[in-house]
Protein backbone atom coordinates (compact mmCIF):
# COMPACT_ATOMS: atom_id res chain seq x y z
CA UNK A 1 0.00 0.00 0.00
CA UNK A 2 1.31 3.43 -1.00
CA UNK A 3 1.37 5.87 1.96
CA UNK A 4 2.35 8.92 -0.10
CA UNK A 5 0.69 10.99 -2.72
CA UNK A 6 3.26 11.76 -5.41
CA UNK A 7 3.39 14.45 -8.06
CA UNK A 8 6.28 14.56 -10.51
CA UNK A 9 6.77 17.30 -13.09
CA UNK A 10 10.07 17.00 -14.89
CA UNK A 11 12.79 16.90 -12.24
CA UNK A 12 10.51 18.35 -9.61
CA UNK A 13 8.90 15.91 -7.15
CA UNK A 14 6.28 16.46 -4.46
CA UNK A 15 5.35 13.81 -1.92
CA UNK A 16 2.54 14.21 0.60
CA UNK A 17 2.08 11.51 3.21
CA UNK A 18 -1.43 10.03 3.46
CA UNK A 19 -2.95 9.29 6.84
CA UNK A 20 -5.21 6.41 5.87
CA UNK A 21 -8.84 7.33 5.01
CA UNK A 22 -8.97 10.45 7.22
CA UNK A 23 -7.40 12.65 4.54
CA UNK A 24 -10.04 11.65 2.00
CA UNK A 25 -12.89 12.45 4.40
CA UNK A 26 -11.37 15.79 5.43
CA UNK A 27 -10.77 16.78 1.82
CA UNK A 28 -14.32 15.80 0.84
CA UNK A 29 -15.73 17.79 3.77
CA UNK A 30 -13.75 20.89 2.81
CA UNK A 31 -14.90 20.65 -0.82
CA UNK A 32 -18.56 20.22 0.14
CA UNK A 33 -18.51 23.11 2.65
CA UNK A 34 -16.73 25.35 0.13
CA UNK A 35 -19.33 24.50 -2.53
CA UNK A 36 -22.23 25.30 -0.19
CA UNK A 37 -20.67 28.61 0.91
CA UNK A 38 -19.96 29.58 -2.70
CA UNK A 39 -23.55 28.75 -3.70
CA UNK A 40 -24.96 30.86 -0.85
CA UNK A 41 -22.65 33.78 -1.66
CA UNK A 42 -23.63 33.68 -5.35
CA UNK A 43 -27.34 33.58 -4.49
CA UNK A 44 -27.04 36.53 -2.10
CA UNK A 45 -25.10 38.49 -4.72
CA UNK A 46 -27.77 37.93 -7.38
CA UNK A 47 -30.53 38.89 -4.95
CA UNK A 48 -28.66 42.08 -4.03
CA UNK A 49 -28.24 43.04 -7.67
CA UNK A 50 -31.95 42.44 -8.32
CA UNK A 51 -32.95 44.54 -5.31
CA UNK A 52 -30.64 47.33 -6.44
CA UNK A 53 -32.12 47.37 -9.93
CA UNK A 54 -35.64 47.34 -8.53
CA UNK A 55 -34.87 50.24 -6.19
CA UNK A 56 -33.30 52.26 -8.98
CA UNK A 57 -36.31 51.70 -11.25
CA UNK A 58 -38.66 52.79 -8.50
CA UNK A 59 -36.58 55.91 -7.83
CA UNK A 60 -36.38 56.84 -11.54
CA UNK A 61 -40.12 56.28 -12.02
CA UNK A 62 -41.01 58.46 -9.04
CA UNK A 63 -38.56 61.11 -10.22
CA UNK A 64 -40.26 61.18 -13.62
CA UNK A 65 -43.71 61.33 -12.01
CA UNK A 66 -42.66 64.39 -9.97
CA UNK A 67 -41.30 65.97 -13.14
CA UNK A 68 -44.57 65.44 -15.05
CA UNK A 69 -46.59 66.74 -12.11
CA UNK A 70 -44.44 69.89 -12.09
CA UNK A 71 -45.00 70.37 -15.82
CA UNK A 72 -48.74 69.90 -15.29
CA UNK A 73 -48.79 72.58 -12.62
CA UNK A 74 -46.89 74.94 -14.93
CA UNK A 75 -49.39 74.31 -17.72
CA UNK A 76 -52.32 74.95 -15.38
CA UNK A 77 -50.78 78.28 -14.37
CA UNK A 78 -50.31 79.24 -18.02
CA UNK A 79 -53.90 78.32 -18.84
CA UNK A 80 -55.19 80.21 -15.80
CA UNK A 81 -53.31 83.40 -16.69
CA UNK A 82 -53.89 83.41 -20.44
CA UNK A 83 -56.16 80.64 -21.75
CA UNK A 84 -57.06 82.47 -24.94
CA UNK A 85 -53.51 82.51 -26.31
CA UNK A 86 -52.41 79.21 -24.76
CA UNK A 87 -50.75 76.91 -27.32
CA UNK A 88 -50.16 73.27 -26.36
CA UNK A 89 -46.81 71.71 -27.20
CA UNK A 90 -43.52 70.92 -25.53
CA UNK A 91 -41.83 72.46 -22.55
CA UNK A 92 -38.14 71.80 -22.02
CA UNK A 93 -36.47 71.67 -18.65
CA UNK A 94 -33.04 70.47 -17.54
CA UNK A 95 -34.68 67.25 -16.29
CA UNK A 96 -36.32 66.51 -19.65
CA UNK A 97 -39.15 67.52 -21.95
CA UNK A 98 -42.90 67.46 -21.30
CA UNK A 99 -45.59 67.29 -23.95
CA UNK A 100 -49.11 68.62 -23.47
CA UNK A 101 -52.11 67.43 -25.42
CA UNK A 102 -55.41 69.29 -25.16
CA UNK A 103 -58.29 66.85 -25.57
CA UNK A 104 -60.95 69.53 -25.03
CA UNK A 105 -60.59 73.24 -24.37
CA UNK A 106 -62.08 76.33 -22.84
CA UNK A 107 -63.98 76.36 -20.43
CA UNK A 108 -64.14 72.58 -19.74
CA UNK A 109 -60.55 71.45 -20.18
CA UNK A 110 -59.22 67.92 -20.55
CA UNK A 111 -55.42 67.84 -20.90
CA UNK A 112 -52.84 65.07 -20.95
CA UNK A 113 -49.24 65.79 -19.94
CA UNK A 114 -46.47 63.25 -20.55
CA UNK A 115 -42.71 62.99 -20.74
CA UNK A 116 -40.78 62.23 -23.88
CA UNK A 117 -38.63 59.78 -21.91
CA UNK A 118 -38.87 56.23 -23.19
CA UNK A 119 -37.69 54.22 -20.20
CA UNK A 120 -39.79 55.60 -17.34
CA UNK A 121 -42.61 57.32 -19.22
CA UNK A 122 -45.39 58.83 -17.10
CA UNK A 123 -48.64 60.51 -18.17
CA UNK A 124 -51.13 62.60 -16.22
CA UNK A 125 -54.64 63.43 -17.33
CA UNK A 126 -56.25 66.51 -15.78
CA UNK A 127 -59.88 67.52 -16.18
CA UNK A 128 -60.87 70.95 -14.92
CA UNK A 129 -63.21 73.85 -15.53
CA UNK A 130 -62.05 77.40 -15.99
CA UNK A 131 -64.07 80.01 -14.10
CA UNK A 132 -63.60 83.78 -13.93
CA UNK A 133 -61.96 83.40 -10.51
CA UNK A 134 -59.64 80.50 -11.35
CA UNK A 135 -59.70 76.79 -12.10
CA UNK A 136 -61.94 74.11 -10.61
CA UNK A 137 -60.18 70.75 -10.65
CA UNK A 138 -62.41 67.76 -11.45
CA UNK A 139 -59.85 64.99 -11.94
CA UNK A 140 -56.08 64.52 -11.71
CA UNK A 141 -54.88 61.00 -12.41
CA UNK A 142 -51.92 59.13 -13.74
CA UNK A 143 -52.77 57.12 -16.84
Amino acid sequence: MNNHWKLEIGNWKLEIPLLGGAGYIALSTVIIITSVVLFIATTVTYLSIGEGQSGLSLYKGEENLHFVEGCTEDYLLKIRTDAETFIPGNISRPEGTCTITVNSGHPNWDITVSTTATTFKRQIQVIFTQTPTGLTLTSWKEI
